[in-house]
């Protein structure tokens, strides 16, 4: 029997989504603001997202988000710009929304480079604008100005995360645009990121609070597979995840859709049911520099030392190392390049996202060891994490080539023997959710 959990709510998974999202079908009218996706024949893409929002005093409103693009392969953008000349800016090659259509070979480009002032009624206090858009999530914020220059960036006060009012510090809202598939390339069919549609099949999410580093009480969520047995004689298999910079425990699960993405997979036998972890490291921040933003010794220290134990302790796990996984973007991903250097056999697998840990490779005579568990690398095509002129090749090297590079010298496969698995994307949400998808697909478990 395993011991008494610090539990602080437990919610079905596929109760998340976000509330102020809706369909025109569903909603006629929507007075209390947020944004509403119709579906328009009209429209380029085949739908037409309306965001509104009411607030008398403000003397500026701006939409800010998720919405443009690039041409796939651009070298111009490149690993955010790696091959431009000087003079060049990468967002000189980005594509604005209103320029979308369906024959230019556009994938999403960043999390939040769009911004456009909201046009306001003065009779209503209501500040909308709209936007024709092609399949996916998106993530976005109001710009609210006090005056002609001071303004807060605050979520969409009638679409907020759900997992904010478990413990998370989400500050994006999100909604989602369905595929249209006579408009729009296969690409923005992301249907497999929603809520698995047979709810009996769905796992949970429990928030929870461990005692952590200095005594510190930490934040986690744990998804448990549907179907869980605490008492089930063959233990689960598990997968630790880290958000990256200024993120929380809940990125993963929230911007990310993991929760949605392995249900599914899951349920139509693309994976064996196992527990995952998303945890909180943004806490141990650092002075070190733009490159290296975590104090990362201790958020190796206080996820061997408190977070595994803990999970070990109070949940059904198996014993065996190769049913054990750990992966990370961004500063994430050095993360869990760090603990692979720290300890490589505690791990079967280590997934290492859109940043690494190159400048921290140790010079051994012998790295039998770090041949044993699996390792993947990927990035998107336009992600900095990928090369940076900045840190390549330097001591602050975080990138997944410097990393890639320096596991090639000692004969160390990783991806398989395949290279990098690169997205067409960015340093976003619209590449972490495909890598996930791909890393428990192909890699987890086989």
């Amino acid at each position: 029997m395993k011991k008494m959990r610090q539990i602080s709510v437990l919610i079905a998974s596929g109760a998340l989504l976000v509330s102020g999202c809706a369909f025109a079908e569903e909603v006629q009218e929507n007075p209390a603001g947020g944004v509403v996706v119709e579906e328009n024949e009209s429209s380029v893409t085949g739908y037409t997202a309306t965001f509104t929002y009411y607030n008398d005093t403000a003397e500026k409103v701006e939409l800010k988000g998720a919405f443009q693009f690039h041409v796939e392969g651009d070298e111009k953008v490149y690993a955010n710009g790696y091959n431009l000349s000087e003079g060049e800016d990468v967002s000189d090659y980005y594509v604005n929304p209103q320029d979308w259509t369906g024959d230019k070979n556009l994938v999403h480009a960043g999390d939040e480079g769009y911004v456009a002032e909201m046009v306001k009624d003065s009779e209503t206090g209501a500040w909308t604008y709209s936007l024709d858009l092609p399949g996916g999530y998106y993530l976005y914020q109001y710009n609210v100005y006090s005056d002609e220059k001071t303004f807060e960036s605050i979520p969409d006060p009638e679409n907020l995360c759900s997992y904010n009012a478990i413990g998370a510090n989400q500050f994006r809202s999100q909604f989602y645009v369905p595929y249209d598939a006579e408009k729009q390339p296969e690409y923005y069919d992301w249907s497999w990121c929603l809520p698995i549609e047979d709810e009996s099949k769905a796992g949970t999410v429990e928030a929870i609070q461990y005692p952590g580093k200095d005594g510190a009480m930490m934040d986690a969520l744990v998804y448990l597979p549907n179907g869980y047995d605490p008492e089930r004689e063959e233990g689960y298999k598990i997968l630790y995840l880290s958000h990256g910079y200024t993120g929380d425990q809940a990125d993963w699960f929230y911007q990310g859709h993991a929760v949605n993405i392995v249900d599914r997979l899951i349920a139509e036998g693309k994976s064996e049911p196992f527990i995952m972890v998303a945890m909180n490291n943004t806490v141990f921040q650092s002075d070190y520099s733009y490159w290296i933003d975590w104090d990362f010794p201790a958020v190796v220290e206080n996820a061997k030392t408190y977070l595994f134990p803990y999970i070990e302790e109070n949940y059904n796990l198996s014993s065996d190392v190769k049913d054990r996984a750990f992966a990370g973007l961004s500063d994430g991903g050095t993360t869990t390049a760090q603990l692979y250097i720290d300890d490589p056999e505690r791990f079967g697998y280590f997934g290492i996202f859109s940043c690494a840990a190159a400048y921290d490779w140790p010079e051994l005579e012998d790295y039998s060891a770090y041949k044993k568990p699996n390792v993947f690398l990927s990035a998107g095509f336009s992600d900095f994490g990928l090369i940076s002129a900045e840190c390549y090749h330097t001591e602050e090297d975080v990138t997944i080539i410097g990393m890639s590079e320096k596991l090639d010298e000692q004969g160390i496969t990783y991806n398989n023997g395949e290279g990098i698995y690169i997205v067409p994307s960015a340093h976003d949400w619209f590449n972490w959710p495909e890598v996930l998808k791909k890393y428990v697909t192909d890699v987890l478990w086989k």
